[in-house]
């Protein structure tokens, strides 16, 4: 069962860390960085801002950050409650080995790719479900208009598979109890 308190104290210092990463990309790719002040540019001419650029980006780079770190949590969840076949991310006991065995099937099929990719990948698997459609997609969230580097996405990915020295389990566990009531996962 998670810890709420922790969980939220070590989400706040990973979005800390996750958003100069962020930035750092968007700053590094001239064709983000465009894309980035087109955004800006439509909401003010939409009057949707009234902020100077350089505080609207940063604003949406943090709402950014929170987008990737729920959308994590969300996949999360799912998979600790085996609402989901795949472990993706993580999870308890055996899923957390059936996530790096996904990882590094991924990484056999595309070389190439970064944990950037992947994460995508995920989400956009994720995606395939009624309930989290709107949650994942590229038009209700801001995942696929700006994301971390690989780096980033990989600190990400490592977040959720911290493993607890003294206990060997994971960190942070989504597992509850009263989802294994359930014969079905979709009909809890």
């Amino acid at each position: 069962m998670i810890d709420a308190r922790q969980l939220l104290t070590d989400l706040q210092k990973l979005l800390r860390r996750l958003e100069p990463d962020i930035r750092s990309h968007c700053e590094s790719n001239l064709d983000i960085a465009a894309r980035l002040r087109g955004e800006y540019d439509k909401a003010k001419s939409a009057s949707r801002t009234a902020q100077a650029y350089e505080l609207w980006r940063e604003e949406y780079i943090t709402q950014v950050a929170v987008a990737w770190i729920l959308g994590c949590v969300f996949v999360r969840f799912l998979e600790d409650n085996r609402l989901i076949d795949t472990a993706w991310l993580a999870g308890p006991n055996d899923r957390l080995q059936l996530a790096r065995d996904q990882h590094t099937l991924y990484f056999q099929r595309y070389p190439s790719h970064s944990d950037r990719e992947y994460l995508e990948h995920v989400f956009r698997e994720v995606a395939d479900i009624p309930s989290m459609r709107e949650l994942l997609d590229g038009v209700h969230n801001p995942i696929s208009k700006l994301a971390p580097t690989g780096d980033g996405a990989t600190e990400l990915l490592e977040f959720w598979q911290k493993v607890d020295p003294s206990t060997g389990a994971l960190k942070h566990d989504f597992s509850d109890p009263e989802w294994g009531n359930c014969s079905r996962p979709y009909d809890c």
